[in-house]
């Protein structure tokens, strides 16, 4: 009976894929898990990136209020032209565009990050479908080789 199982062609071309097969989706599987890891490591630098604009508007809403004084004090009881006044106005615009500006590349940032984030789930769920493959296949190696 041994001899027959042995001898058997079907089983024989099964060992064989699946000797063909193992190393092939090995590779699959290590490529989706190195894939995960880079998105993992993008999305953690970009979500640094954010955390860094964020305390970057932070800082700058600050210095902009002291600015704001300070404009204010220099100004403060005292006739303005209207060259000084459009200077004044030209100055608080310019800093309410810098802030609008972060503001924008915050929510930039944020939209990015949320893209990364489905990108990993995506990566993650290809990385668990390589491993079963993989599981799969040892499983049926297993089988057969317990059927000797």
């Amino acid at each position: 009976m041994e001899d027959e199982l042995a001898a058997d062609p079907q089983r024989m071309a099964l060992e064989q894929a699946i000797q063909v097969l193992k190393p092939l989706r090995q590779h699959r599987q290590a490529s989706a898990e190195r894939q995960q890891r880079q998105m993992q490591q993008t999305l953690a630098s970009s979500r640094e990136r954010l955390a860094e604009t964020r305390e970057r508007l932070g800082s700058e809403r600050q210095a902009q209020l002291a600015r704001r004084e300070a404009l204010a004090q220099q100004h403060v009881d005292r006739c303005m032209t209207l060259d000084e006044v459009e200077l004044w106005h030209n100055q608080e615009r310019a800093m309410l565009d810098r802030l609008a500006h972060m503001r924008q590349d915050i929510h930039q940032q944020g939209m990015v990050i949320e893209q990364q984030q489905q990108q990993l789930q995506v990566m993650q769920a290809q990385a668990k479908a390589a491993q079963r493959a993989v599981e799969k296949l040892s499983c049926l190696a297993e089988a057969i080789n317990d059927e000797n």
